[in-house]
């Protein structure tokens, strides 16, 4: 039999929810015959790794990808010998970004299904680049909230360990979310009534992620601002279902056609 060497490179080591949860859909669109390594971005890349070379590389499971995923070195030159790369991703950080060095990653994929319409401008290479939206909905069940009060996700949520699906299910059960994590509110969206959300400032208080903003333009077409309770529009919510389930399909597909021709 023949097998098809995949690697999927993501942040998958990392507590967060949509982390853990990106390498599950992602895995489970491969064919049966692929073998699979998981391995992980800068800054957690390790040079063992870095003489293989693979039928196809995943990057992203629809994380976001940021500045210190460009400055090992070693990790570019790993790309660079790789049959096929496909990229899964969103940005953060935006202004942080060297754009030579961004340029000089994403030129190396054959596609990037890019999650959100904002992250689309970064790039200078539009024909490989497909808006996907936030693939991690598709994880989270269309649901109704049952307690009539509100659950405050703090940063350290990332410290639960307990199954992905508990989670999901406790944040689902209030009728508003408050979150400072991104996938904890997509997940609250498929079943609250109201929101309120602030952006992810790691790197300084200045310096906001824009993750979160970036997202609800693509569901809502329009802007919000942290620290603001906001109604849900239901109908929103399940049209943005609908895209991302649709290029769910689309990414599986892209993913066989790149195997079938190796």
């Amino acid at each position: 039999m023949i097998k098809t060497k995949v690697a999927i490179i993501s942040y998958g080591n990392c507590p967060n929810l949509g982390d853990r949860i990106g390498q599950y859909i992602i895995y489970n669109m491969l064919p049966y015959n692929c073998e699979v390594k998981f391995l992980y971005l800068p800054p957690f890349w390790k040079d063992n790794d870095k003489k293989e070379i693979y039928d196809l590389v995943i990057i992203g499971t629809g994380h976001s990808i940021f500045y210190k995923t460009l400055e090992n070195e070693d990790f570019l030159k790993f790309l660079i010998d790789q049959k096929k790369i496909l990229g899964i991703f969103g940005l953060q950080y935006h202004e942080l970004l060297d754009l030579k060095k961004f340029h000089a990653f994403t030129n190396l994929f054959n596609h990037i299904f890019v999650r959100n319409k904002k992250d689309l401008d970064f790039f200078n290479k539009k024909d490989k680049i497909s808006h996907s939206g936030d693939i991690l909905t598709s994880f989270f069940p269309l649901s109704r909230w049952t307690e009539n009060g509100k659950i405050n996700i703090k940063p350290g949520i990332v410290d639960d360990n307990n199954d992905a699906l508990s989670i999901i299910k406790k944040i689902q059960s209030f009728k508003t979310i408050e979150s400072h994590r991104l996938h904890p509110l997509l997940a609250g969206l498929q079943s609250c009534d109201e929101f309120i959300f602030y952006e992810q400032k790691e790197v300084g208080k200045d310096q906001p992620s824009n993750k979160f903003n970036n997202m609800l333009y693509d569901i809502f077409e329009s802007n919000f601002e942290e620290g603001v309770l906001y109604k849900v529009d239901k109908n929103k919510v399940m049209d943005y279902r609908k895209t991302v389930f649709k290029n769910l399909e689309i990414i599986e597909k892209k993913i066989k056609e790149i195997i079938e021709k190796k």
